[in-house]
């Protein structure tokens, strides 16, 4: 007779078996199930091992050209797209992962130390799992009721993050133990190195050791220090909660168990490891303030953004590289894309805009205290609202091939301020529009820099035209009235050469057509002025045909794109045939006009104090203009050399004045010219005559007040010499002052 007792114990015994035997069956359709998925795919996913194998093979090796692929294909693994400027420095990325390949010949043998040490000790025994280590961490996570630690070896954590969801599930777990097999037939353990430590996720966005070192150190991985290397390997269990920016403290003492394992292995000896502990402690300023500690690892300007030294250029670019490949491919693609940057005088342009801006903001901030202190608190505050609206804009220009040199589309780029205002903000350009008035007068042979104007209001109608100074001398000379940008003399050019040429004008330099020109030059007077709306880039093009020998310019940004494997698969089009648009001699004597904007008596003439004090401070030819809107709402410079040409504008994006007095020759001017001398520091532009194989010309010295030829030209106070004429268009008069007069301005010593 069996007892109650016995029958209960022999039932759940039975129960357990019941139960032990589902599971088995359940593990064995699990891994049956899986290792079909296996079978069916394994073939097309060990392919992507093998291309990926043969990108890192890419890094030692040229590559010929029946191994190149045509087009922007994406690689296994996703890597950043560089930018370069023309002189092949990298100026950006784009980009889904950050990724950067090193051969494993350039890792340090302590960073492969590491990472042995730490993540799986008996690599290079194994032939790709450890089964104590799956054991180990079963029984952990079996203890703590949750899965908290992994039994993977490199090998697996490779397959992982190749071929797998990388969820936590037992399926994955069966799937990599797979995986893990073949790649231990197919690859070498070196091979498997290489891959793994170019493909793992570091934390922040970065995917292997030479991107993290990069990010956190700001060198490659083949420069790292063991403290370094340390904690990069340490980041691998959870880079987020390992991570030194996130978790210093975290993160150091993870570290420090990383060398200790080193030490356990016998890869570094205890009395090193302190040494070098401390070293790595001291270079990189770990230090305690308050009750945080602190360290500079990871403190580099570019670690939020990568690598993107102008970045209102590269996101212009941007636009047109997505009609050229697609997202995928520019983001993930490895593309490398050859631009016209120069990365050299962007970082000027950069610094001569931030010089000019900072100052418009201090004399806002000027501006609020002084209402302040007139108790004013509203309009003070409208100063002070001011700030957030003031922006600026800069563009170079080369003429001869069109090649953006350096672009900045505003004060700072920024979720808030991504509007490139080099090509898209169309403002009022101010007095910018006089030289191409005075062209077509000197073009036509009406005018000669010479010719006597009038300097009086001008009434038409029921308009009164006035200088925006409200001073007027009566007579002038047209040189003279261009480099002091007088309104009426514009005004009365105009009259003279007719709205319609310039009209023509400004559709053959952009290269726009008669209708839109019209619109942007309606058949007013008050053009002269420059009322009408350019962008920056526009500017640059019509001052570029100046410079250009009167031919149109092209802007050009893309040069080529080349896929990861160094294969062009886009290049720029041959450029369009060059086309006149203007007449290269009226063009030069304008250019030799606009030579007087730095002189005593111009709109931009404090330059001529330096000058004077220093040839040095300007040792070469430049020409330029000053612009200024009604009101003080816009303020602009376009500057040229022989061969660049240069455009800068600030305003407020609400139209709002800039103040009383704001203008091109106190905000812009400094600014170009604090450009112009770094950026042609080390070689000096030709002079402008230089790229002029000139004939029909003549020079001809005269006297700037009067337009007459000087008896003695000592005895001309105000003499232009070797000013360019059109032969037979130069002054055949002298000046019309006596001998005795010029005498008595400037004696015969």
């Amino acid at each position: 007779m069996v007892s109650k007792g016995g029958v209960t114990f022999r039932v759940a015994f039975a129960i357990f078996l019941l139960a032990c035997g589902l599971i088995v069956v359940y593990l064995a359709g699990i891994v049956w199930f899986t290792f079909q998925a296996w079978e069916r795919e394994h073939e097309e996913i060990l392919n992507k091992l093998v291309q990926y194998k043969k990108e890192l093979d890419n890094l030692r090796r040229p590559i010929g050209e029946e191994e190149r692929s045509a087009g922007a294909e994406i690689g296994v693994v996703a890597l950043p797209s560089q930018i370069y400027d023309r002189n092949g420095i990298v100026i950006g990325e784009f980009y889904s992962e950050r990724r950067s390949l090193i051969p494993l010949e350039k890792i340090p043998k302590h960073l492969i130390d590491a990472l042995i040490a730490s993540e799986d000790r008996t690599f290079f025994e194994h032939e790709g799992f450890n089964p104590w280590a799956i054991v180990r961490a079963f029984v952990v996570n079996l203890l703590r009721l949750r899965i908290t630690q992994g039994g993977s070896t490199i090998t697996q954590q490779l397959a992982k993050v190749l071929f797998t969801t990388q969820e936590k599930t037992l399926q994955r777990k069966v799937y990599e133990f797979f995986s893990a097999m073949e790649i231990e037939k197919r690859f070498t353990k070196k091979e498997i190195l290489e891959m793994y430590i170019n493909l793992i996720y570091m934390g922040h966005g970065n995917y292997g050791f030479e991107s993290a070192a990069q990010y956190f150190f700001n060198k490659s991985a083949q420069d790292l220090t063991v403290g370094e290397s340390a904690l990069l390997v340490g980041l691998l269990p959870n880079p987020k909660a390992y991570s030194p920016i996130n978790n210093l403290e975290r993160s150091l003492e993870r570290a420090e168990r990383v060398l200790d394992a080193m030490v356990e292995m016998h890869f570094l000896e205890e009395n090193k490891k302190k040494q070098l502990w401390e070293a790595f402690l001291k270079t990189w300023g770990v230090r305690q303030e308050g009750e945080s500690l602190v360290s500079q690892i990871g403190d580099f300007p570019d670690k939020a953004y990568r690598i993107n030294l102008a970045p209102f250029f590269l996101d212009h670019i941007r636009q047109k590289l997505l009609q050229i490949v697609n997202p995928e491919a520019l983001t993930a693609g490895g593309l490398r894309i050859y631009t016209t940057l120069d990365y050299e005088r962007q970082a000027f342009a950069v610094s001569a805009l931030q010089e000019a801006l900072a100052r418009q903001a201090k004399y806002y901030e000027e501006r609020a205290r002084a209402e302040r202190k007139r108790k004013k608190e509203s309009q003070a505050q409208e100063w002070e609202e001011l700030k957030s609206e003031l922006n600026a804009a800069f563009v170079s220009l080369e003429p001869k091939t069109g090649f953006i040199l350096a672009m900045v589309g505003g004060r700072e780029y920024s979720a808030k301020n991504m509007f490139n205002r080099v090509v898209k903000a169309k403002r009022q350009i101010g007095s910018l529009i006089k030289p191409f008035i005075y062209y077509l007068g000197i073009s036509q042979k009406m005018l000669t820099p010479a010719t006597v104007m009038e300097d009086t209001l001008v009434k038409v109608g029921p308009y009164t035209y006035e200088n925006y100074d409200h001073k007027y001398v009566g007579k002038i000379t047209l040189r003279q009235a261009l480099k002091q940008s007088k309104n009426t003399t514009a005004i009365r050019a105009l009259q003279m050469v007719g709205i319609e040429e310039l009209q023509r004008l400004v559709a053959e330099t952009l290269d726009i057509s008669e209708k839109e020109a019209k619109k942007r030059i309606p058949t007013e007077l008050g053009v002269a002025l420059g009322t009408s709306l350019f962008t920056p880039l526009e500017v640059a093009m019509m001052y570029g045909a100046l410079v250009n020998q009167g031919k149109r310019v092209f802007p050009r940004d893309l040069l080529r794109v080349e896929d990861r494997q160094g294969k062009v698969i886009w290049q720029e089009e041959d450029l369009p045939p060059e086309v006149q648009v203007l007449d290269p001699v009226a063009a030069f004597i304008t250019l030799t006009m606009m030579q007087g904007i730095f002189e005593s008596d111009a709109t931009a003439g404090w330059v001529a104090e330096y000058i004077k004090k220093d040839p040095s401070f300007l040792p070469f030819e430049v020409a330029g203009k000053t612009g200024t809107t009604s009101d003080y709402v816009d303020a602009w410079f376009a500057g040229m050399t022989s061969d660049e040409v240069v455009v800068i504008w600030m305003g407020n994006d609400n139209n709002r004045s800039l103040g009383p007095g704001r203008s091109g020759s106190g905000l812009c001017a400094p600014a170009f010219v604090s450009y112009i001398r770094q950026a042609r520091a080390k070689e000096s532009p030709p002079p402008f005559s230089a790229n002029w194989p000139l004939e029909d010309v003549v020079y001809e010295s005269f006297c700037a007040s009067s337009g007459g030829v000087p008896r003695p030209e000592r005895l001309c106070p105000d003499l232009v010499k070797d000013q360019v004429f059109f032969a037979g268009t130069e002054p055949k008069t002298f000046d019309p002052r006596p001998e005795k007069e010029q005498e008595t301005i400037l004696p015969i010593p």
